[in-house]
């Protein structure tokens, strides 16, 4: 070959945004996932951060021009927490780590390449929604009615890509098992992601149905119900709150007994009992019922006994789930040494926020405290979600060689893993005290609604954004830390 022919061959072999586009190869695509959801997670925790800045002063607007604002960066937060960052996290890792434990290879490489492009575009398109003043619509009608379409067609691309994801992962899971191998042989990650997926594929289907009446109504003129701006957060906010959101953890929670087991070096004595827990846990976390918007006067869904008696069957099983985890590190307590892995210590923290989180989701649907509504919701969801990222930390640290390549940074994966668990805490435990003070989650049109200034709640206000902020720096030396690992891993790769 001569040297003309080797530059030309040089100049046509696809860049690295090329090779990403085109690739089925579940590495590339489970990088693509765990990028753009972690980064979602960061987004997601900076709007918390700004909404928590405008809550130090609930008579005015200071940070934000208005009340709608406000809500629109609200619901935002949350929307970029669970569809745009952890459910795609936990895809990313799905998509990889869970072939592997089944012993095989992920079926339908391109209908998963289709679902990660799918679900990116989708996010690409909230976002935009979102800050061209769209967003789900707000309580003062404020919002721009085609921005607010936008955001609902991302929102559907969001739950398509989601859907197909799950599948081609499900079905790897079913069918693509190594012989010999059966569903109660599958390490924790594969079962609880079984588990989870079949979960999701069961509402989000029904949140695209809402999100489909919205975007028909809203398109009309004018809207009639289901696409008026202060209706459709409600349509979708069943997603965002107990039980809906338990599911999230649901793998945070596999992820965290596989990578306890390989750092105490010891299996799960009580495994069929954690198989059969985790599996409970996951299906109590079924919320597509728990729709508020289409209550039937005088008996709304929140206080009926299915809603409750999962609110309160899911501690029980948590704590289950958590005995298994203390078991493994009683007996394998001596191989941890005196400085334990770090994705084992925030593994561990993780396991311990799903509880307390649903000790929070238990407490707030006791009808005579009358907690629905208030900040106690906000602290649910929090806990919850700060667990499920701590969890898809741990599992992308645990399985990051494989993924990336080698080049992990422990030290500061445990720093930045310690200041999100202690921002998690202190915004969740202070919007508890605040909504035990009869401070609401923002569902109101004035700022005043969101949390009622004269209830004396500021100082722990202060404190919950001091936790988000804590939460914030966290995620963004994480964010350090992976991307010092993926230069490293490609320094050597070279």
């Amino acid at each position: 070959m001569t040297t003309t022919d080797t530059a030309a061959a040089s100049d046509s072999s696809p860049t690295a945004l090329e090779e990403a586009v085109t690739s089925t190869d579940p590495n590339t695509l489970s990088r693509v996932w765990g990028l753009g959801g972690m980064t979602s997670v960061l987004l997601g925790a900076v709007a918390g951060l700004l909404v928590g800045f405008e809550r130090l002063d609930l008579a005015s607007a200071d940070v934000f021009s208005s009340a709608d604002e406000v809500f629109q960066f609200w619901s935002a937060h949350r929307v970029a927490l669970v569809l745009l960052g952890v459910l795609p996290a936990l895809m990313g890792l799905a998509t990889t780590v869970v072939p592997r434990q089944c012993g095989g290879s992920l079926l339908f490489p391109r209908a998963a390449a289709l679902a990660c492009w799918t679900w990116l575009i989708g996010a690409g398109m909230t976002i935009a929604g979102f800050l061209a003043d769209g967003g789900l619509g707000t309580p003062g009608g404020a919002g721009q009615r085609q921005a607010t379409a936008l955001t609902l067609m991302g929102l559907l691309l969001v739950i398509g890509g989601l859907l197909l994801a799950s599948v081609c992962v499900m079905t790897t899971i079913v069918s693509g098992r190594a012989a010999g191998t059966g569903l109660r042989d599958l390490p924790f990650t594969a079962w609880t992601t079984l588990v989870a997926a079949t979960v999701w594929t069961g509402m989000l289907p029904v949140l695209a149905a809402n999100a489909v009446l919205a975007y028909v109504d809203l398109r009309g003129r004018p809207a009639i119900r289901y696409g008026a701006e202060d209706a459709i957060w409600e349509q979708l906010s069943w997603m965002f709150t107990h039980p809906a959101i338990y599911v999230l953890a649901l793998p945070a929670l596999g992820i965290a007994l596989d990578v306890l087991a390989r750092a105490t070096g010891v299996t799960q004595s009580n495994r069929d009992v954690l198989l059969v827990a985790t599996a409970a846990f996951g299906f109590l976390s079924f919320g597509a019922f728990a729709q508020t918007f289409f209550d039937t006067p005088g008996t709304p869904i929140r206080e009926e006994a299915l809603s409750v008696v999962a609110a309160f069957a899911i501690v029980p099983v948590a704590l289950a789930i958590l005995g298994g985890v203390a078991d493994t590190l009683r007996r394998g307590a001596s191989n941890l040494g005196s400085k334990p892995p770090a994705d084992a210590v925030v593994a561990l923290l993780a396991v311990l926020l799903v509880v307390v989180g649903t000790v929070v989701g238990a407490v707030h649907v006791i009808a005579p405290l009358e907690l629905l509504g208030t900040a106690v919701e906000g602290a649910n969801f929090t806990l919850v979600v700060g667990a499920a990222v701590l969890g898809v930390g741990a599992g992308f640290h645990h399985w990051g060689d494989d993924i990336v390549g080698p080049g992990a940074r422990p030290g500061l994966f445990l720093l930045g893993g310690l200041a999100l668990a202690l921002g998690v805490v202190l915004s969740g435990v202070t919007d508890l005290i605040s909504g035990l003070l009869d401070q609401n989650d923002f569902t109101g049109v004035t700022l005043a609604a969101a949390g009622h200034p004269e209830s004396g709640v500021d100082a722990l206000n202060l404190v919950s954004m001091v936790g988000s902020l804590a939460a914030v720096a966290g995620l963004v030396v994480w964010m350090i830390a992976g991307t010092l690992h993926m230069v490293t891993a490609r320094k050597d790769a070279a």
